[in-house]
């Protein structure tokens, strides 16, 4: 099972290596699979701009890059995000619903699994987004909503653990 883990891995690292149409610090790939779909993408930063960072979506549109190709490695990142829950599967293990892979140029490694079922939540994507880039960018909403809605979020979160 690890060495089916380590190469899925090493795959997406790649894959969102090749996507990356710059020089990065650091990636964080996101993946959310449930047995009706789910969908992937990732936020990287640059040795000059390290506070900031670039989301996956606009890169078709901030650079003049191949945009099949870039379809092709999008949808690639999910069926191996897919191929990994199935390992899971496979094994008998618990099925999460979501992970966090965290990457440095360094070769820092880091995999979150997150069991949370999004999908029967009160949460939108949107509000998922906004909890997800708190927690992993440390990016604090400068909206009183949507400042609530994290403190709302890390209030549930501290009484379920």
């Amino acid at each position: 099972m690890e060495k089916e883990m380590n190469k899925l891995y090493r795959e997406i690292a790649e894959t969102v290596n090749e996507m990356i149409p710059e020089e990065w610090e650091k990636f964080y790939f996101y993946a959310q699979i449930s047995e009706t779909g789910g969908g992937t993408y990732f936020f990287y930063n640059t040795p000059e701009n390290r506070q900031c960072f670039n989301y996956s979506v606009k890169i078709p549109f901030n650079y003049a890059i191949d945009k099949e190709e870039f379809k092709k490695n999008k949808r690639k990142l999910f069926e191996l995000s897919d191929e990994l829950r199935n390992v899971f599967k496979d094994n008998q293990q618990e099925l999460w619903y979501s992970f966090t892979m965290t990457l440095e140029s360094s070769g820092k490694f880091k995999m979150h699994y997150d069991y949370t079922n999004w999908f029967d939540t009160e949460y939108g994507f949107s509000d998922q987004m906004i909890i997800w880039k708190n927690k992993y960018l440390g990016e604090v909403p400068n909206d009183g909503e949507y400042k609530a809605l994290i403190d709302k979020y890390k209030h549930m979160e501290c009484i379920l653990n």
